[in-house]
């Protein structure tokens, strides 16, 4: 369904994917669009409800500046030294292409698998990251942030820490041949093809002329065959080209095809101690780009897994088992493992960053002690909508889901720098319909450490979801047949904010309640405790930002729905769920939340589904 409603009432327009919206999530919505940061207009999404703040279910884009109460952050990126090949038959780094600014033309790859180019914009993504290490089986070694995708030989999509030895990556290969013209080796024709006429048949330089009795050929303007950004090239009929320069005729269709077996492969890959600050692409109508490794990456929550067994697997005593094993080994609410079971190699890789943040910020440790327990709340769920579910699909193959996030010591680093961000705007005498839409811009004071802190703490939630989901398989197996983990796996986060390209300006795109649903990406969009989720492809709408709903939203508050419903009423309505039934989580009752079948109804023009879940297990805090 297309944008339902859309308010005008600030300084940018608001465009709502729903109908079912309460009048404070409105005026919270008019209260964004006021702001004199935010970029073209607001969207929000069909779970559209009331937040701190910004309302929950909602995409802003802001120019130079981002809003703490409204983030996390999910920027996968690489190292500063990551060399990237350009059009032009050069290398370059990442770094290098950032302060020189600007557009570069690289190579990418569509979705019919065809190598071209793209025009890129470059720029420092986040300072001071956790990194790893990813060799290939050509001994390149690629440096990244745990969280950044690599394309597969099939065309999907795997996050650098899911990637394990053996792994197809979808490849670059080029070669100079004996006239001196770049070729790249298609992976979908598996031939060689000269790359000027790559580009001329993806429409880069426009229509494909004809010159009446001659052939069409393409000229390289400063005689360099191996220059191929676009600003070099220019059709000319083969008579005129020989006079220039003539090297053979270049023919549509001229390239040579023949059966080829290649692939680049995942060698070894470890988690580094070090840190750095890193870099990315922007690559607008492709979102994907090349590296001089010869492998393609993707440019700049929650966590589903599917596994080999089915729903015969299961019986009543079974589900029973797998449930009390669960809840025994992960800590809920605001449980956390004791000090001689804590996850601690799980958290090792974070120590060194949270050591800087909180020496360089004490204040955050005084006023909120909880952060020192960072390590006993590894691989713990929390509490409110967090859930551990174990569902089956359409065809009855069994999936484990969670949601889950960075636990008291990221709610302790937002809360700190939401207040920063307060004490910034008050100074400043700026005036805000909302005090909790106090902004950081670009070169403030606490700017950088904000991205750091918020970058950590993002990291320790993708962590945190990963040892929750080890403990969850563990439990699986200690009760049920022996299974295999099958490759579908989705890891995506639903509150943070990302460098992107939107509507003719570099922005930062904040993502509260919602997750990315570029062209292709794989999301999670979770109904309720007795309702159906959904594993979804994005379909990549300009209008929502790429972006789309990220469950089903509340219809009612927590304080409401525990004075409307009875313990009675959710056992109903939980029927066939293994769950608890008690008075302790009446606030999450199915009836406190919209029609999950409304909201995937209300955007389907963002997404489409791959999988339909129906939990039998579910675990809540």
């Amino acid at each position: 369904m297309p944008v339902r409603q859309t308010i005008e009432q600030g300084r940018v327009p608001v465009k709502i994917y729903t109908d079912e919206i309460e009048a404070r999530a409105r005026q919270q919505l008019v209260n964004l669009s006021q702001l004199s940061i935010v970029h073209h207009h607001v969207a929000a999404m069909p779970d559209v409800h009331t937040g701190i703040g910004a309302t929950v279910g909602t995409v802003i884009a802001t120019h130079r500046a981002i809003i703490p109460a409204a983030v996390g952050v999910d920027i996968g990126c690489f190292v500063a030294g990551t060399r990237v090949p350009l059009l032009n038959g050069t290398d370059a780094t990442l770094k290098d292409l950032a302060e020189r600014g600007g557009g570069h033309w690289v190579f990418a790859i569509g979705e019919d698998h065809r190598i071209t180019g793209a025009m890129a914009t470059a720029r420092l993504t986040r300072r001071n990251a956790a990194l790893m290490m990813v060799e290939l089986d050509n001994n390149e070694q690629i440096c990244c942030t745990l969280d950044h995708r690599f394309m597969l030989r099939d065309g999907s999509w795997c996050e650098a820490r899911n990637l394990h030895r053996g792994a197809s990556l979808m490849p670059l290969y080029r070669r100079i041949n004996a006239e001196g013209y770049a070729e790249i080796l298609q992976p979908r024709t598996h031939g060689y093809q000269r790359f000027h006429w790559a580009l001329a048949r993806s429409g880069i330089l426009g229509p494909i002329p004809v010159f009446p009795g001659q052939r069409t050929a393409i000229h390289h303007k400063d005689f360099n065959e191996a220059n191929n950004d676009p600003a070099n090239l220019q059709f000319m009929g083969d008579r005129a080209h020989c006079g220039e320069r003539f090297f053979g005729h270049l023919r549509l269709n001229a390239h040579k095809r023949h059966v080829h077996r290649y692939n680049h492969t995942v060698r070894h890959i470890e988690l580094l101690e070090r840190r750095e600050d890193v870099y990315c692409l922007t690559v607008p109508g492709y979102e994907n780009f090349a590296l001089s490794a010869g492998v393609f990456v993707h440019n700049c929550g929650m966590i589903a897994t599917r596994t080999s067994l089915t729903g015969n697997d299961f019986d009543e005593t079974r589900l029973k088992r797998v449930f009390d094993q669960i809840s025994r080994d992960v800590p809920v609410g605001r449980d956390q493992h004791k000090e001689g079971r804590a996850l601690t190699d799980a958290a090792k890789p974070l120590e060194r960053g949270v050591r800087k943040i909180l020496t360089k910020h004490p204040q955050l440790v005084k006023r909120f002690p909880r952060t020192q327990n960072w390590v006993c709340q590894m691989g713990t769920l929390g509490g409110g909508n967090h859930f551990i579910e174990v569902c089956l699909d359409e065809a009855g193959h069994v999936w484990a889901m969670l949601h889950s996030g960075s636990r008291g010591i990221g709610n302790a680093i937002g809360t700190y720098f939401i207040e920063l961000a307060r004490r910034d705007m008050e100074r400043r005498s700026v005036h805000l319909p909302d005090r909790d839409l106090a902004y950081f811009e670009e070169g403030a004071e606490h700017f950088d450490d904000y991205v750091e802190a918020v970058g950590w703490a993002q990291s320790y939630a993708a962590r945190n979801r990963q040892a929750m989901m080890d403990l969850v398989l563990a439990g699986l197996e200690r009760h049920l047949p022996p299974f295999e983990v099958t490759s579908e796996v989705v890891n995506c986060h639903h509150n943070y904010v990302e460098c992107e390209h939107h509507f003719g300006r570099d922005v930062w795109v904040t993502r509260k309640g919602a997750i990315r649903a570029r062209e292709g990406d794989l999301g999670i969009i979770p109904g309720s405790m007795g309702a159906k989720s959904y594993i979804v492809r994005g379909r990549g709408s300009e209008e929502s930002f790429d972006s789309c709903a990220h469950g089903a939203g509340r219809r009612m508050s927590r304080k409401q729905a525990q004075k409307t419903f009875t313990p009675q009423d959710l056992a109903a309505q939980t029927a066939g769920v293994m769950c608890r039934k008690d008075k302790g989580v009446i606030d999450e009752i199915p009836g406190a939340y919209k029609d999950i079948d409304r909201v995937m109804e209300d955007q389907s023009d963002l997404v489409e589904v791959v999988h339909t879940l129906k939990q039998v297990i579910c675990v809540k805090g």
